[in-house]
């Protein structure tokens, strides 16, 4: 079709960048750059340092990208590492606070493209602000599967537990948020 670009999958910019490819690695980054912002907010409680927590877990992933597996999926890799200098940024700056501090503080970073919003519209504000109450190991989890839509074995590998984990992670997120959803 004229004037359609097709995107290499990421398989073929990884083993680009692997080579010493700038460009390769900078398509990842522009691809994965969003989703990388909303892991940081989500996991830092607060939008204030997400850009910069994923602007760093880029160099990191760039530095540690000789040693990603071959046929490995590349986003929950990414999102451990944005996951890991988020908690890093946390404990370095001092920023230990209560469950209901930081969930009070939260404020998603998501520009959702059109079609998303229209699918979510309905609820959609009475859902985040539920979701928002949650601790943030729900928050994260539910961050996963909701709005980045990684399977059960994608999220396993970005928190590094048993598919069975997180199965029963998830199931326990839902009922705290069916129970803050009926409360509010």
């Amino acid at each position: 079709m004229p004037g359609t670009t097709v995107h290499p999958p990421d398989a073929e910019l990884i083993e680009a960048a692997q080579n010493g490819d700038l460009g390769a690695f900078g398509a990842l980054v522009r691809r994965h750059q969003q989703s990388a912002v909303r892991i940081a907010a989500v996991t830092l409680g607060s939008a204030t340092d997400a850009d910069d927590v994923a602007q760093e877990a880029f160099v990191k992933a760039h530095k540690a990208l000789s040693r990603f597996r071959p046929g490995a999926s590349f986003q929950p890799w990414l999102f451990r590492i944005v996951v890991n200098t988020a908690r890093t940024r946390q404990r370095r700056m001092g920023r230990q606070r209560a469950v209901a501090e930081r969930t009070a503080r939260l404020e998603l970073v998501v520009e959702p493209d059109p079609a998303e919003v229209a699918a979510r519209r309905d609820d959609s504000q009475r859902t985040i602000a539920a979701i928002n109450r949650l601790r943030p190991a729900d928050r994260l989890i539910l961050t996963y599967r909701w709005y980045e839509q990684l399977s059960e074995i994608e999220i396993a590998e970005a928190l590094g537990v048993r598919t069975g984990t997180v199965k029963s992670r998830l199931n326990r997120a839902m009922s705290r948020l069916r129970l803050e959803l009926e409360n509010s």
